[in-house]
C-alpha cells in the first residue's frame, strides 16, 4: 500500500528536461524560441534507438519524478511520464519491494503563481501532448478542491494522459510541488505595467502568465505573416475611409490604458447600413488584427455572456455583428455595461460577493438599423449615455456600398471576397506587433492623445459631441500609430481623415441638440400627427365632445397652435417629467404664448381659467 501521508513529505518533482517525447518512448528535440521558451512545432523523430535513452536512472523513494523519455528500471522498460516511486510494505519480515506507479504523461510544475494581492494561487504547469508538443497552463489551485475533476478534464482536453487508477496521485503531486520560481498570475488579458498578457503569450517580458480555469480558451491565435496581412488586408483599406475607420478601431483597445489612461470602460463604433454592402467585411478586416475569423462574434448573446467575453478580451477588441439579433429589451443595459467596463455584482454560494468582472475594451458593431431604432422595437427609448457609448455611423452610402475605391477589382463583391480570403489566411499578426512597437515607443502617448483631441475638425458644440469627438480622436491616434510603426502601410494622415469623416457622419445622423430634447420634440410632433382631430378641437368650439381630450387648437396667420392640457402634454412625451418637457419646448422655441414668468397660459375652458400649454410646431423642429 502507498502511504502518501508520510511519503509525500518534502518530496518534489525532478526530471531530465530538454526534450519532447512521443508516447512510445521516442525522443524528440524540444524547440526553443528567442526567449528560451519551448515552442509548439512538430519535429521528426530523432535518436529513436539511442541506448542512452534507456539508461537506468537514480530514484529516491518515496517521491515523484518526471521522465521525458522511456527508461529501464530493475530490468523493466517504462514509458515516459510522471511517476510516484515508493515501497510496498511487507506483510512479514521480508524486505519491502519498490513500487513505481505511472501517473500521467510528462508534466512539470515550473512556478508558483498568484495575483498582485497574494491571492488566486496556482501552478504553472508544463506538459507534453500526444504530438510531442510542449504546452503551458497556469492552473488555479482551487481546481483541486473536491475530486479535482475539473482540473483533470482540462489536462485531458490538452492531451495529457492520466492513469485512472492513479488520478489521486496527480493531485498529490501538485500539492507537494513547491517550485522556486514565482510569477504573477494575470486573470485577464491586457496591460500589467509594461507587459501585455495574452492567453498563451506575454509581450514585453516580465514574470507574468495568463491564468484561467479553461486552459484551451484562446482567441488570440495567428496564421500567415505580418507582411501578408499588410499586403492582402491593410493595403486594400487605402482609399476606403470606412475600412480604415474599422481597422483603426481594432488597434484602439491598448490605447485606452496607455494613452487615455482609463482604468475601466471603453466605447464602440456601430456601422449602420443596408445588408450585403460590406459591413461584415469591415468587421472581419478589423478582427484579423487579433485573431481568426471567429474573432467576429454576433449580438446573439446574453448580457452575462458578453460580460465574460469582454473580460476575456480586455484591452483589445470586441466585435459584434448584426445588432438585430440582440434582444431589444436588453440591449440598452448591455451597451451601458460594455462601455462602463464593470459587470454585475453577484453573490457567492457562501453568502459573500464574487469578484466583479472589469475590463477596458473597444467595440465594433454592425447592423441594418441604429441602436435607437432597435431599442424602440422593445418599447425602450435611447438615453444620451447609451447614444454616446455606441456611436452610430452610417457606413454604406459610399460610392460602392461601404467602399470608395475598388483597388483594381471588378466590383465591390470581388473586393469583399478578396478581403475575406485574406483574413482567413493572415490573422493575429498585426496586434502583437503593434503592442511590441508601443512598448518600445518612448514618446508621451497621453500627450499625443491630448493633441489629437485638439483637432479643429474633431470639436463638438455640446458635451455629448465633445465626448464623442474624443473617442474618434483616440481611434485616429491608434490608426496613425499603426502606420508609424510600419504595420498598415497607409499614408500618413489617412486614419485621421477617416475618423473625421466618421465623426461628421455620426453628427449628421444624430442631429443637433441634446438627445432628450430631440426625443421630447419628436414625441410631441408624433402625438399630434397620430391624434389630431381625435384628441383636439377648436378652442372657440368647446361644446364639441372629445373623448380623452388632450387639448384644443387655434389657427393663426402663422399656423396652427396646439393648446395642451397638462395630462395631454405628459402623455405626448411620456417618460419625462413636465419640467423637462417644458425645458425642451422652450429651448426649441415651441412655446407660442405664456403668462409673465411662466411657461403656461391661463385659458378659459368651460367658463373656468386653467393653465394650458400653447405650442407651435412651426417655430422649431424635431431635428
Amino acid at each position: 500500500m502507498i502511504d502518501l501521508a508520510s511519503d509525500l513529505k518534502n518530496s518534489g518533482t525532478e526530471g531530465t528536461g530538454g526534450t519532447t517525447v512521443d508516447l512510445c518512448g521516442s525522443e524528440l528535440p524540444l524547440p526553443q524560441d528567442s526567449t528560451g521558451n519551448s515552442g509548439n512545432h512538430l519535429h521528426p523523430v530523432e535518436n529513436a534507438n539511442d541506448p542512452l535513452a534507456l539508461e537506468e536512472p537514480d530514484i529516491e523513494r518515496p517521491g515523484f519524478k518526471t521522465f521525458d523519455h522511456g527508461f529501464i528500471l530493475q530490468g523493466r522498460k517504462h514509458p515516459p511520464g510522471l511517476y510516484y516511486h515508493s515501497w510496498l510494505k511487507p506483510r512479514s519480515n521480508s524486505q519491502p519491494e519498490p513500487m513505481d506507479d505511472w501517473v500521467c504523461t510528462p508534466i512539470y510544475a515550473d512556478a508558483i503563481t498568484s495575483n498582485e494581492q497574494g491571492e488566486g494561487f496556482g501552478l504553472l504547469l508544463r506538459f507534453v501532448n500526444p504530438y510531442g508538443q510542449w504546452q503551458e497552463w497556469a492552473a488555479p489551485l482551487h481546481l483541486l478542491k473536491g475530486s479535482a475533476e475539473e482540473l483533470r478534464g482540462e489536462l485531458l482536453n490538452l492531451g495529457v494522459r492520466i492513469d485512472p487508477k492513479n488520478r489521486h496521485l496527480l493531485t498529490a503531486w501538485m500539492m507537494a510541488s513547491y517550485p522556486e520560481e514565482r510569477i504573477i498570475a494575470a486573470h485577464c488579458t491586457g496591460w500589467y505595467e509594461d507587459s501585455f498578457v495574452l492567453p498563451h503569450r506575454t509581450i514585453g517580458g516580465g514574470k507574468i502568465r495568463f491564468q484561467s480555469e479553461h486552459a484551451a480558451h484562446n482567441d488570440f491565435v495567428s496564421a500567415g505573416t505580418l507582411n501578408g496581412w499588410r499586403t492582402a488586408v491593410a493595403s486594400l483599406c487605402s482609399g476606403n475611409p470606412m475600412l480604415i475607420l474599422a481597422v483603426s478601431t481594432g488597434f484602439t483597445g491598448p490605447l485606452l490604458k496607455r494613452a487615455k489612461q482609463q482604468e475601466t470602460g471603453g466605447a464602440g463604433i456601430h456601422l449602420i447600413g443596408d445588408s450585403s454592402q460590406g459591413k461584415t467585411t469591415a468587421l472581419q478586416a478589423a478582427g484579423s488584427i487579433w485573431g481568426p475569423p471567429r474573432f467576429v462574434r454576433t449580438w446573439r448573446a446574453t448580457s452575462n455572456g458578453l460580460e465574460a467575453t469582454s473580460a476575456a478580451l480586455n484591452d483589445t477588441l470586441l466585435i459584434l455583428d448584426e445588432i438585430s439579433e440582440c434582444d431589444p429589451r436588453e440591449i440598452g443595459a448591455i451597451v451601458y455595461s460594455l462601455a462602463n467596463g464593470v459587470g454585475k455584482q453577484r453573490a457567492a454560494r457562501t453568502g459573500g460577493s464574487r469578484p466583479t468582472a472589469r475590463w477596458r475594451i473597444m467595440a465594433l458593431s454592425s447592423g441594418e438599423r441604429s441602436l435607437a431604432a432597435h431599442m424602440v422595437e422593445g418599447g425602450k427609448r435611447i438615453k444620451a449615455g447609451q447614444e454616446v457609448r455606441l456611436l452610430d455611423v452610417p457606413a454604406t452610402k459610399r460610392k460602392y456600398g461601404l467602399f470608395d475605391d475598388l483597388r483594381g477589382f471588378q466590383d465591390a463583391r470581388a473586393l469583399a471576397d478578396s478581403l475575406k480570403q485574406a483574413t482567413n489566411d493572415n490573422f493575429g499578426q498585426a496586434g502583437p506587433e503593434f503592442l511590441k512597437a508601443m512598448i518600445s515607443d518612448e514618446r508621451d502617448l497621453p500627450e499625443r492623445y491630448a493633441k489629437a483631441c485638439q483637432n479643429r475638425q474633431l470639436r463638438g458644440t455640446d458635451g455629448i459631441e465633445n465626448r464623442t469627438a474624443s473617442v474618434f480622436a483616440l481611434i485616429g491616434l491608434a490608426g496613425e500609430l499603426a502606420t508609424d510603426y510600419g504595420i498598415t502601410g497607409w499614408e500618413e494622415g489617412a486614419a485621421i481623415e477617416a475618423v473625421i469623416l466618421g465623426f461628421e457622419q455620426w453628427r449628421e445622423f444624430r442631429g443637433q441638440g441634446q438627445t432628450e430634447d430631440r426625443q421630447i420634440l419628436q414625441s410631441i410632433s408624433d402625438f399630434i400627427a397620430r391624434n389630431g382631430d381625435s384628441r383636439f378641437s377648436p378652442l372657440e368650439a368647446q361644446h364639441i365632445s372629445i373623448r380623452d381630450r388632450a387639448g384644443y387648437w387655434r389657427d393663426k396667420d402663422e399656423g396652427r397652435i396646439f393648446i395642451f392640457n397638462p395630462p395631454g402634454l405628459r402623455e405626448a412625451a411620456s417618460g419625462f417629467d413636465i419640467s423637462r418637457i417644458l425645458d425642451a419646448l422652450e429651448s426649441a422655441s415651441w412655446i407660442a404664448d405664456r403668462d409673465h414668468g411662466k411657461r403656461s397660459k391661463k385659458t378659459k375652458i368651460d367658463g373656468a381659467s386653467k393653465n394650458m400649454y400653447w405650442i407651435d410646431l412651426k417655430e422649431g423642429g424635431a431635428q
